[in-house]
């Protein structure tokens, strides 16, 4: 079969179905001769945007090279099959079974609780959240039906919980898949949603829906301009000739479900319920998002009544609720307020800078890429100082690429996605990119003791790239790309 403009995990898949059943690396001991469908998702780079998502504002998302592939057989029974393996020499599979009465309580579905305690019951597999939680999401959301079980292989090649949304990319490569396979003709902007939901309600991670919709949106050679208010793709965003971005890992990994992003989440939350307190002494409609403020509205009207930090009762107290569904204020924790309410007012309006920083740029303003690069170190500065969610290491990767500057064609770098740790985004000339990022890594090996992995070059996004289906022949697997499909339930 040919394995010609395939993304790297489909080239990967192909090569071990067609690997001989004496071969216990390959996956003939898995799938039998009947039809597996297939759906490929990417890895993504958060260029800009970041935290601001869960607060209505505007982020600039690209596809990376790399990502996950999902891919899933009917059985015969009424079992969910799943086993995820790491691309790579000598790498241990691992695997669970999900009987689908699991998901039932009684005569109908379970809650999302009830799901969530059964994918958190065993810490062992609790990756299996992601996966299980995508598809429960669906049956409830959807009422979507599946009477019998799938087997499910999900193969990556990316690591997890590195800041370049491989966690979305689980769920939404799963519910890609049943969305081809089930002939559901689900919108990319529904298959997001479902995704983050999932994310929200079983994995109980408190993100927004920017990585979702940035990886089943996303386009090749492209940046996805989003609207998080849910989330709507409101364009794409050429990338300026000769330039282009990379992901450089800080090693240190983290994920939304911390304390940190959700701490931060809840002082944004707090800051918009003390602002539309405000609003309505006034007689103001409320806000539905921070991010319909101005940072000049921000500042001159309601940034002097927002308390630097305020503890979790004392805010009960007064106000009851900070309004949001997906994360819990503990009565004894002490939260920030102002800095996390300011941050995602200013990084709205640091989006808006750079996409017509960018668009400047391709006509063919130079001064412009300096620009873009400044609202990139600006959207740094902010997770630092308002939001604390930097670290040493982070840290020192921006300030390698600061240092090396405009003049060695290094525009701007920016930490990723819920911070703490994860992966740099940095922009600059290709040609810079290409002789400065392994020296960096060099350079940051000798700090961690480590060399850190770095993402680069692009592909489809979960819409563009589709589904594949393949049957067993006479001359062993083929596979053929599958149009939008009528229900095969």
């Amino acid at each position: 079969m040919s394995t010609t403009a395939l993304p790297f995990e489909v080239q990967e898949f192909e090569r071990l179905l067609q690997k001989p059943n004496s071969d216990p690396t390959g996956l003939a001991g898995y799938f039998n001769s009947g039809e597996v469908w297939v759906a490929r998702v990417p890895a993504r780079l958060d260029v800009i945007g970041g935290i601001a998502d869960y607060s209505g504002a505007n982020v600039c998302e690209s596809v990376l090279g790399r990502g996950m592939l999902m891919a899933l057989q009917p059985r015969t029974d009424s079992t969910l099959r799943i086993r995820t393996v790491q691309v790579g020499p000598r790498c241990l599979p691992v695997e669970t079974r999900i009987p689908l009465s699991y998901l039932t309580s009684g005569d109908t579905l379970g809650s999302y609780a009830q799901i969530r305690e059964l994918c958190h019951s065993n810490p062992l597999v609790n990756w299996v959240a992601y996966i299980g939680g995508a598809i429960f999401t669906l049956l409830k959301e959807e009422s979507t039906k599946i009477p019998f079980g799938f087997s499910m292989l999900l193969l990556s090649a990316v690591p997890m919980n590195v800041g370049i949304g491989s966690s979305a990319a689980v769920s939404i490569g799963t519910l890609s898949c049943l969305n081809a396979y089930l002939g559901l003709n689900l919108s990319a902007e529904r298959i997001a949603r479902l995704g983050q939901m999932a994310e929200n309600h079983v994995v109980g991670a408190p993100c927004g829906i920017m990585d979702q919709t940035a990886i089943t949106s996303g386009r090749t050679g492209k940046l996805t301009h989003i609207l998080c208010r849910p989330g709507t793709v409101v364009g794409e965003v050429e990338i300026p000739p000769g330039t282009g971005f990379v992901g450089i890992s800080s090693m240190v990994r983290h994920s939304v479900a911390g304390n940190p992003y959700g701490d931060t989440r809840i002082g944004a939350f707090m800051g918009k319920k003390i602002i539309n307190a405000i609003r309505a002494r006034t007689g103001r409609s409320p806000l539905n998002y921070l991010t319909e403020l101005t940072p000049d509205e921000l500042n001159s009207q309601y940034l002097a009544e927002l308390p630097e930090s305020v503890v979790g009762s004392e805010f009960l107290a007064q106000y009851k609720t900070h309004d949001d569904p997906v994360t819990t204020i503990q009565p004894d924790a002490t939260y920030r307020v102002a800095g996390p309410t300011r941050h995602p007012v200013e990084e709205n309006q640091r989006v808006l800078t750079f996409i017509d920083a960018l668009r400047a740029a391709k006509s063919g303003d130079a001064k412009a890429l300096i620009t873009a690069g400044e609202m990139m170190y600006g959207a740094h500065e902010s997770y630092r100082s308002n939001c604390n969610l930097s670290t040493d290491e982070v840290n020192f990767l921006v300030e390698a690429v600061r240092k090396r500057g405009t003049q060695a064609g290094l525009y701007g770098a920016k930490i990723t996605g819920g911070g703490t740790g994860g992966t740099v985004a940095v922009f600059g000339q290709l040609d810079a990119l290409a002789t400065h990022i392994p020296q960096i890594a060099t350079e940051y090996s000798r700090r961690i003791g480590v060399m850190p992995d770095v993402f680069e070059g692009t592909s489809p996004g979960a819409i563009e790239f589709g589904a594949r289906r393949y049957v067993f022949t006479a001359t062993g697997w083929r596979g053929t790309p599958v149009p939008p499909a009528t229900a095969k339930l």
